[in-house]
């Protein structure tokens, strides 16, 4: 991979919010089409609380233009993170299945999460674990967030899926086998963690949060309108809003969600339900980078992480490997069929992104 030849000059771009020009028109079934959200109450008067995740889903948009693009200022990550997200994912894979459960504690589930707050807080960051029970499934869940400051409170959510679908005690035999979800979800998780120390060199212009969450696959086998499933986005939003309201918690200006980022046969889809002004901005960085080969050749809509964040009127969108993918929910989702390449292209985008979006949801906004 081709590599930024000043890493100090692409760090102290980024999240800058300078885009490089203007607009320019040149030549325990994660996340599937369709869902339902959920609303949690929070305990107080209807009236006073916050627009929450309602059962409304997303209309999908219209094929992302590709002959409109930004014309944005690549920045690369870091020579070799792509391998030392690899080895992340290893470590996490070696934990076993990573879902929660009735039963007293999935091992796996824990090493993750003690995990993942370990190496963020290695790293100088506050993490919040929000654990909660939902009190139809009577499951315990965890999500994990850590902020990197920026110059401005307003965040921009950075967001993945800690868990593994469960594939085992389905009454359909083809459902349960063994799982260890390498690309979903061990990817995006390995990249998150190595995007960390990156951004925090930077000097972002939005305050960052990381956010980990769980219950993003469903329970039963098949989606069922997300009625059980996004348990851990639709709570990170509905505490978000309250926090908001409660002049406890800055507004956060547009989220970016990762899911299955790592297969050597990468292809992020053109996802509909993503609000179209951020697959812009996707796509220009996938151009800047010169990834686009690796970018928006199918098209569908995927519900996943960003419809909460969709469905109460916060920008989304969703960087998601899920069309045409041959190893999603089987067990060929493995470390053999993860790429270091793929991990280093993404985050040549992500970081690409960012810039713009601050820009556009930030800096613009006041």
């Amino acid at each position: 991979m081709a590599t930024r030849t000043s890493r100090s000059a692409a760090l102290a771009t980024l999240l800058t919010g300078a885009l490089a020009g203007t607009l320019a028109a040149t030549g325990c079934f994660g996340a599937v089409s369709g869902g339902t959200l959920g609303t949690q109450d929070g305990g107080r008067d209807p009236a006073e609380r916050p627009q929450e995740p309602s059962g409304a889903h997303p209309e999908p948009g219209q094929h992302t233009d590709k002959s409109i693009r930004l014309e944005l200022e690549p920045v690369r990550a870091p020579a070799g993170l792509g391998e030392r997200a690899l080895a992340r994912a290893e470590t996490i894979v070696g934990f076993g299945p990573r879902y929660a459960s009735k039963e007293q504690g999935q091992a796996g589930w824990t090493r993750q999460l003690s995990y993942i707050e370990a190496e963020l807080e290695a790293l100088g960051l506050t993490v919040e674990r929000d654990t909660w029970t939902d009190r139809k499934e009577l499951i315990t869940f965890t999500n994990l967030a850590a902020r990197i400051p920026g110059k401005r409170k307003e965040r921009i959510v950075l967001a993945c899926h800690h868990d593994t679908k469960c594939t085992r005690d389905h009454p359909e035999p083809q459902h349960n086998f063994e799982f260890v979800g390498a690309n979903d979800g061990a990817s995006a998780v390995a990249l998150l963690l190595e995007l960390a120390p990156v951004l925090q060199h930077g000097e972002p212009e939005a305050t960052i949060e990381l956010v980990f969450l769980d219950g993003e696959e469903s329970l039963d086998w098949a989606w069922n309108d997300a009625a059980r499933a996004l348990f851990g986005s639709k709570r990170y939003v509905t505490r978000q809003r309250d926090a908001e309201v409660l002049g406890t918690a800055a507004p956060i200006r547009a989220a970016i969600v990762l899911d299955m980022v790592g297969s050597k046969y990468l292809h992020i889809q053109d996802e509909l339900y993503s609000t179209a002004r951020l697959r812009t901005v996707l796509w220009s960085a996938a151009v800047a980078c010169g990834h686009e080969h690796r970018f928006f050749q199918r098209a569908e809509g995927a519900a996943d992480d960003h419809v909460p964040f969709l469905s109460v009127g916060i920008p989304a969108v969703d960087l998601i490997d899920l069309n045409g993918n041959a190893t999603w929910h089987t067990p060929a989702d493995t470390l053999e069929n993860l790429s270091a390449e793929s991990l280093q292209t993404v985050a040549d985008v992500v970081l690409t992104m960012l810039p713009a979006v601050a820009e556009e949801y930030v800096v613009k906004a006041h």
